[in-house]
């Protein structure tokens, strides 16, 4: 009963564990100190089989102190200053967290922002991708005034599954169907035939050889 228990426990926290993500987010410059990640907001994860392989749309919950961390950041307007959105992976190290990077510049003056989040086929996020727009067909950075705004966060989010591998096709276009599996006589054919031809070379075992004369008469 109680291991049972336990699993049960077991799968249910790792189900609430991934139900939604922490996307975090930053401003950083390779000449200034690192800037902490904070966050950005919560995204609810339906069933990885409830997902479009085309894409399916998500709510980005955003943060309630977004605004106040993104004004105590470094400014966006600085030359070479890059805005980090990432997915947060509890007891994974944030280096290795998946990241996408804009130019900060672009952040002010955008008035919409994009995040696309990839999906293993095992349900593990693995990929974002982030857009704000208008950008420059360039990328050059826009000419604004330095005030601190930041009206482009209500992001829209889509989910996408990554898609297994299809199966090598027939030049008529049908899937090739896999071998059948062998039966164990297909198999070692070959190493019983071996041992039964060895046994018939060999011959019968040689008897030991009896006593030649009958009994003596008393």
């Amino acid at each position: 009963m109680y291991p049972s228990l336990f699993i049960t426990l077991l799968l249910v926290s790792f189900a609430n564990a991934h139900s939604e993500i922490r996307v975090q987010h930053r401003v950083v410059h390779p000449n200034l100190p690192m800037t902490p990640w904070s966050e950005l907001g919560t995204v609810a994860l339906p069933s990885l089989h409830s997902i479009s392989p085309l894409g399916s749309p998500a709510t980005l919950v955003s943060s309630d102190t977004l605004l106040d961390d993104l004004v105590q950041s470094v400014d966006p307007t600085v030359e070479g200053a890059m805005y980090q959105v990432a997915l947060e992976r509890p007891g994974v190290a944030d280096d290795v967290w998946p990241t996408s990077v804009v130019k900060a510049c672009h952040l002010p003056g955008s008035t919409s922002a994009h995040i696309t989040i990839h999906f293993s086929p095992t349900g593990l996020p693995f990929a974002v991708d982030h857009f704000v727009s208008p950008v420059p067909h360039d990328g050059s950075c826009p000419a604004h005034d330095t005030r601190k705004s930041y009206p482009a966060l209500n992001a829209t989010v889509t989910l996408i599954p990554e898609l297994r591998t299809p199966p090598p096709l027939t030049a008529e276009g049908e899937p090739i169907a896999p071998a059948p599996e062998k039966s164990f006589l297909q198999k070692y054919w070959i190493y019983m035939v071996a041992i039964l031809g060895v046994l018939l070379i060999s011959g019968p075992t040689d008897e030991p050889a009896g006593n030649s004369g009958g009994q003596g008469g008393r």
